[in-house]
């Protein structure tokens, strides 16, 4: 019984540790990482666009898109990014990353 408890309790800690390291990855962007993830992002939206167009999930994955690409294209790299990667992940896809 101990050893099961131990197992739990090391389980829930390496995952409360893997995701407070990618949140503070994500977090961390620097501009110019964002403005190359912004680029990769809007390509991989444009590849999937015509698979996904007119899904179930295409409307608001198409709007979350178009607030990520006007935000990378008005200097605001880190916002738009997680747009897009929010559009890629609403259509079931992993987004890129860098």
């Amino acid at each position: 019984m101990n050893r099961l408890l131990f197992s739990a309790a090391f389980v829930a800690l390496l995952a409360s540790s893997v995701a407070s390291a990618l949140a503070a990855s994500s977090d961390e962007l620097g501009a110019g990482d964002a403005r190359n993830l912004c680029t990769k992002l809007e390509s991989q939206y444009q590849f999937l666009k015509p698979f996904k167009e007119g899904l179930p999930y295409w409307k608001t994955a198409s709007a979350e898109a178009q607030k990520g690409e006007q935000a990378c294209k008005s200097g605001n790299a880190i916002d738009g990014a997680h747009d897009l990667q929010s559009a890629i992940s609403d259509m079931y896809v992993k987004p890129d990353s860098l």
